[in-house]
């Protein structure tokens, strides 16, 4: 009971600690999203101001060209519709610059939320248990007066970084174990 209640503790410990990493990177993303949106609602901001400028001046433009056409001074017409000319042609040439640089179903191109590799290691979340024993290759060991080397491979599929071998040093007196 008091080794089960240990194991659950833990457990709990580990998947608390693991849904307060979701949770903070779930801020940083959702904060990131943000940033953008505001970032983009700004520039939309500027490009309907600049939007709004051009057609004020656009119907400057077109009220000064439909009172040049009520002229009846052909000489005064002229001089007048040469000058207006000029402008509608510099309007026009300054207008292509307002085409939104944003494709609004690309809006948040920068991101992209794949979890599936996350989910994949989540779901095999599981119990760890001891790996398998190693095959201890007996024609690589060696034994001498204070010394035992032995050579082992392990056929496991976990990256096993250590063993611990013990061995008894057998005197007159007392075993010592090392």
């Amino acid at each position: 009971q008091v080794n089960t209640a240990m194991h659950e503790a833990k457990l709990m410990e580990e998947c608390d600690e693991l849904m307060e990493i979701i949770r903070q990177r779930k801020q940083v993303i959702a904060v990131k999203i943000k940033e953008t949106k505001v970032m983009k609602l700004r520039k939309l901001a500027q490009q309907v101001a600049n939007c709004r400028q051009c057609l004020e001046r656009s119907t400057v433009l077109i009220n000064q060209a439909e009172h040049i056409l009520k002229e009846n001074d052909h000489a005064r017409f002229l001089q007048t519709a040469r000058n207006v000319a000029e402008r509608v042609a510099m309007a026009t040439a300054s207008s292509q610059v307002l085409i939104p640089d944003i494709n609004f179903n690309d809006a948040f191109e920068n991101f992209a939320l794949d979890f599936s590799r996350e989910k994949k290691l989540l779901e095999g979340l599981d119990y760890l248990t001891a790996p398998n024993p190693p095959l201890v290759r007996e024609e690589l060991c060696t034994a001498s007066h204070d010394t035992i080397t032995v050579h082992w491979i392990s056929e496991d599929e976990f990256s096993v970084s250590s063993y611990e071998l013990q061995y008894t040093i057998f005197t007159g007196q007392a075993n010592f174990i090392s």
